[in-house]
């Protein structure tokens, strides 16, 4: 099964991101905009996994998650990776609570590759909300303003990804409550 941890977002702010994302679809760029329900933030990508491995995964995650607080998020402007001249990703940042995502993220990468995952890249705290099919200018949807009410972070979900040719749907398998 594919897999990653994600910090989940409040229906609040899904609802104003997606709002946001509505509007921006009617211009009819070669953008994939994500769905309301799989708005979240990636603290890392497991990839393909097995049930075995899967419970390897689940007291590592667990034992990372007690070392946080539940902690303030406020989601506030917009980027893109790898940047404006060649957009492939547009997202949202994370104004309050990018160092605490930082922190856990980095605790969770330490903590996989001692079990067996490859390293990754650094981490960026970002909700993504579309992926870029084919070139083209953002420039003007990244001038745009966008912010979230503060929301509490307060657990970790390892969640499953189906991928379908309307797009991926998500399910949380568990849910580590931080603290």
């Amino acid at each position: 099964m594919r897999t990653f941890l994600a910090v989940e977002i409040p229906e609040h702010s899904r609802r104003l991101i997606d709002n946001f994302i509505q509007i921006q679809a009617k211009r009819e760029l070669p953008i994939k905009w994500v769905r309301f329900e799989n708005l979240h933030i990636t603290l890392r990508f497991l990839g393909e996994i097995d049930e075995g491995r899967k419970q390897g995964i689940l007291p590592v995650v667990a034992e990372v998650a007690k070392e946080y607080r539940p902690f303030t998020v406020q989601l506030a402007g917009l980027g893109c990776f790898p940047g404006p001249r060649n957009p492939r990703v547009l997202w949202v940042g994370a104004k309050q609570g990018s160092e605490e995502l930082h922190e856990i993220a980095t605790e969770l990468e330490k903590a996989l590759t001692k079990i067996g995952f490859k390293a990754e890249q650094r981490f960026h705290a970002h909700l993504t909300i579309g992926r870029i099919k084919k070139h083209c200018q953002v420039d003007d949807i990244l001038a745009q303003p966008i912010s979230s009410e503060p929301f509490e972070a307060d657990s970790i979900t390892l969640f499953k990804s189906t991928l379908r040719p309307e797009g991926p749907i998500y399910e949380g398998l568990y849910k580590f409550t931080l603290g």
